[in-house]
């Protein structure tokens, strides 16, 4: 059927050598390449179209040929759905599987491609074309790709996914991983490449930066080389790292020691991120202004004390 876009996964390795592969490992990459398309497709259009991935025909549990389908729904919705706005050349199924360089087409570079002329390196400038391409910058080199494979490769659930499709890899035994249509392979990844198309990180992105004066009281003290101690300021309890050299010092030296109630007037670097968590914020003293030992005598409306021994005059 011409709306039907097929495609084929082969893992192989001396493990398999029987034409078997446990399932409790190939469940889960299975998992993982519906994840990779429909990420893949979320990534490019938002909730406006929606991938499903089939197992075509008959699958024997443990088998390592799989062949897949894409759901008629999607290339309909699709092709429906982005008709007139210019999104034609991504809105089938093989387009995409294209775009992550799954099935094969001469001369195009895919997320795969992309990954395995990176070799592990950081991509260090992008520059938009006026064509619709982007060129990626890495050290010396250079590299054209479509912006929709720039999409595809800096998606932080698009790179998860495909991580999870190679993880068999990771297993003694198993060292080929191969996409393409069910006549002819289009990316042959290796167990030696493996670590190329390992997920990142997620980046945290800078949200806020403020600084302002706060006072705590000292809940513990750290003499790590991180230095952060938890600090308490009546409402909540926080770790902040204490980069006030001067003060440090002086606690290091026995110079400067504390009892219970002691209270530190601080300058506060206050720094929040977004993760892919949720958001997080880092607290930095970066100035002690005042260390107030904790009250010992009592205080009267009006009466100031002069300087001396227990309170008494010189």
């Amino acid at each position: 059927m011409d709306d039907m876009t097929q495609f084929r996964i082969t893992y192989d390795g001396p493990a398999l050598a029987t034409h078997e592969m446990d399932a409790r490992e190939l469940a889960p990459a299975l998992m993982a390449m519906a994840d990779l398309l429909d990420s893949s497709v979320r990534a490019l259009h938002g909730d406006r179209a929606k991938a499903q991935i089939n197992v075509k025909g008959s699958f024997k549990t443990g088998s390592f040929n799989v062949d897949f389908t894409t759901a008629l729904n999607f290339l309909t919705a699709a092709k429906d759905m982005f008709s007139g706005d210019g999104m034609t050349a991504i809105a089938n199924a093989t387009a995409v599987l294209t775009a992550l360089g799954l099935t094969a087409t001469v001369g195009y570079t895919g997320v795969v491609q992309v990954l395995k002329w990176l070799r592990g390196r950081r991509i260090t400038n992008v520059q938009m074309n006026d064509d619709g391409h982007v060129t990626l910058f890495t050290d010396e080199d250079a590299l054209e790709v479509e912006l929709h494979v720039l999409v595809l490769l800096r998606d932080l659930p698009v790179r998860q996914a495909f991580d999870r499709v190679l993880a068999p890899l990771d297993r003694d035994g198993i060292d080929t991983f191969a996409a393409g249509d069910p006549s002819s392979f289009a990316v042959v990844i290796n167990d030696v490449e493996r670590h190329l198309f390992s997920a990142p990180a997620g980046q945290d992105e800078l949200i806020l930066e403020d600084t302002r004066k706060m006072a705590f009281s000292i809940v513990y003290l750290a003499f790590k080389e991180e230095n952060k101690w938890r600090l308490s300021d009546g409402n909540s309890t926080i770790n902040a790292k204490i980069s006030d050299a001067a003060f440090l010092s002086g606690v290091n030296n026995n110079e400067t020691s504390f009892t219970k109630g002691d209270v530190l007037i601080c300058e506060v670097k206050i720094t929040q991120w977004q993760t892919v968590s949720g958001a997080k914020t880092d607290y930095e003293v970066t100035k002690v202004i005042e260390h107030r030992h904790a009250a010992t005598q009592i205080s009267f409306p009006g009466m100031r004390v002069p300087p001396g021994p227990a309170g008494t005059s010189p």
